[in-house]
């Protein structure tokens, strides 16, 4: 497994993390896509899980604030998914971890 170091200072906004993110749509795409082709949900590696907490993260932001809800709460269990799988200590809200880790990811990769 890959293991991105933490960005230090500021979180991005959620503008910034996801400035150069595919749509919303490719990203579901890719997401179904990856699952089908599994033979074994071990097979899973880091990127899955941060594009997908932070795919569900951007649904959960067309929602707020009007309506936060169960989309949040799955944006916020993936999040959480996602700080267990790095064994990262978070105190802030694990959203803004996601965003700092996908901007990471999106300007190295």
């Amino acid at each position: 497994m890959t293991r991105l170091p933490t960005l230090h200072g500021l979180f991005p906004t959620p503008e910034q993390a996801y400035a150069n993110a595919p749509s919303i749509l490719d990203e579901i795409g890719w997401t179904a896509r990856t699952l089908a082709a599994l033979e074994c949900f071990t097979e899973l590696d880091r990127d899955f899980y941060l594009r997908k907490a932070a795919l569900l993260d951007r649904i959960a932001l067309l929602d707020e604030p009007d309506a936060p809800g169960d989309v949040t709460q799955t944006a916020v269990a993936a999040a959480f998914y996602l700080i267990d799988t790095d064994r990262a200590d978070v105190t802030d809200d694990p959203r803004d971890y996601v965003r700092r880790q996908y901007a990471y990811w999106a300007r190295n990769n």
